[in-house]
């Protein structure tokens, strides 16, 4: 029997996939920056990559 065991994102990895995007971005507009984050986290929690306890406790870190 096969168990759907979900994967998810540690912050740590979610940071590193975010910076990275961001420097390819080439932005330099901190107040952007915050808002992609949440954007970020909101796309990995609804795509299941995080939980609903992690979306909503991870503080931003811009």
């Amino acid at each position: 029997m096969k168990t759907n065991q979900m994967r998810t994102t540690t912050k740590a990895q979610a940071l590193e996939q975010f910076r990275y995007n961001w420097k390819a971005s080439g932005s330099t507009d901190l107040v952007a920056k915050r808002e992609a984050w949440g954007i970020f986290t909101d796309e990995l929690c609804r795509e299941g990559y995080i939980t609903m306890k992690k979306y909503e406790s991870w503080s931003n870190p811009f």
